[in-house]
């Protein structure tokens, strides 16, 4: 499933800057912590929403909301 993963403002839960866009059939869930390796210094991030959308033609993404740690 498509993924992109928002880094989100602690106050007001918005999209901010895209962390990262990815294709997983992994799980996710409101708390996981989710480590970035690839960032310039590894980024670790709590998330605190999941979002699954779902289009007319069957195609199936979620956005997630995570906090920096």
């Amino acid at each position: 499933m498509k993924t992109e993963i928002y880094e989100s403002d602690p106050f007001s839960p918005r999209k901010g800057r895209l962390i990262a866009s990815i294709n997983s059939e992994y799980r996710f869930e409101k708390g996981d912590e989710v480590f970035f390796d690839d960032e310039p210094s590894r980024l670790k991030v709590r998330l605190i929403s999941v979002q699954v959308h779902i289009k007319g033609d069957g195609d199936v993404y979620r956005d997630i909301l995570a906090l920096k740690l």
